[in-house]
């Protein structure tokens, strides 16, 4: 009896071993599995990166060469920075695409600092879009250097009232998405209104009529209504000069000192992605008119990116 009472205790300790050991080796498995995941991951994030900065050097090659080539004269859409480029294969498995955006087609909020005349143009192209037009004066008090509300704008002093209290900036801003800390403004007038807007870091800019989008050029004057010029922004523009587009266009005529043709800030978005991880960057660019130098003026890694290539299907 006390024979087989010990086998029973040496049986038991067996298995209680066995399992502390199985135990062990199911977490060390566990972990060595959670390393190797994480291992993978930073990989994949670190060549995502790497391929989305390789787009931005591309870029800046593209715009140097633009203006080397072709001068600094005239930039326009025909040309092939501004052509789409398909998505092509990556040798670890995903994807990279990128496009190049001129931002003197779109309308530079920093305008509406220190100019009257910007801030009727941002309300009337609020206006166009079936945006709350007080979102002009609203954002004339986010980026002027002091505290004096205008209209129906806001300081400092409603914004510390705010659930999450902040500040304004009072000073030019580099990313439009400072719209969102604005008050009273939704998200489906974001959608509406991000398109349109840029934000180059000079309070005074030209508008590109090569590039100029419809609604940057329909926020001019209430003379001309955004249907009156879809035919002409749907169209390939290379204007040589300003005075060509005004002979074409008179409605503009007013407002030649604000026209060119010709740009100098540009952004580049891209979108990298290896094995399940993926990367985007949006770099804005400044290309100098006299030696063609590329700056890089910020980079940001949060902004969602919108394929513009339109692959047709076949049946």
């Amino acid at each position: 009896m006390g024979n087989r009472h010990q086998a029973g205790v040496a049986l038991i300790t067996v298995l209680l071993t066995v399992a502390v050991l199985l135990t062990v080796a199911s977490n060390l498995m566990r972990r060595h599995s959670l390393i190797i995941s994480q291992n993978q991951n930073s990989f994949e994030q670190n060549q995502a990166l790497q391929y989305a900065l390789g787009a931005e050097s591309l870029a800046r090659q593209g715009l140097f060469e633009d203006l080397s080539t072709g001068g600094p004269e005239v930039d326009h859409l025909g040309e092939l920075w501004a052509q789409p480029v398909l998505p092509f294969d990556l040798d670890e498995g995903g994807y990279l695409e990128a496009q190049l955006i001129d931002l003197q087609g779109c309308f530079n909020l920093n305008t509406v600092a220190s100019s009257t005349t910007a801030i009727d143009q941002f309300r009337r192209m609020l206006n166009n879009l079936g945006v709350q037009p007080q979102i002009a004066e609203r954002w004339k008090d986010w980026i002027d250097d002091d505290q004096q509300v205008t209209g129906f704008g806001a300081e400092d002093s409603e914004y510390l009232l705010s659930e999450i209290p902040h500040r304004t900036p009072n000073t030019l801003v580099m990313n439009t998405s400072e719209l969102r800390l604005m008050q009273n403004i939704t998200a489906e007038e974001l959608a509406l209104l991000s398109p349109e807007v840029c934000a180059l870091p000079i309070s005074e800019s030209s508008l590109n009529v090569n590039t100029a989008r419809l609604h940057a050029l329909a926020a001019l004057d209430d003379a001309i209504a955004p249907g009156s010029i879809t035919g002409l922004t749907e169209s390939p523009r290379e204007y040589a000069n300003v005075s060509e587009f005004i002979a074409d266009y008179p409605d503009f005529t007013a407002f030649a000192a604000q026209l060119s043709v010709n740009s100098e800030y540009f952004a580049m978005h891209a979108v990298a992605q290896v094995g399940e991880t993926s990367v985007t960057l949006y770099s804005q660019l400044h290309r100098d008119p006299s030696t063609g130098e590329i700056t890089v003026l910020s980079r940001d890694f949060a902004k969602l990116f919108r394929s513009n290539v339109a692959i047709e299907e076949t049946h």
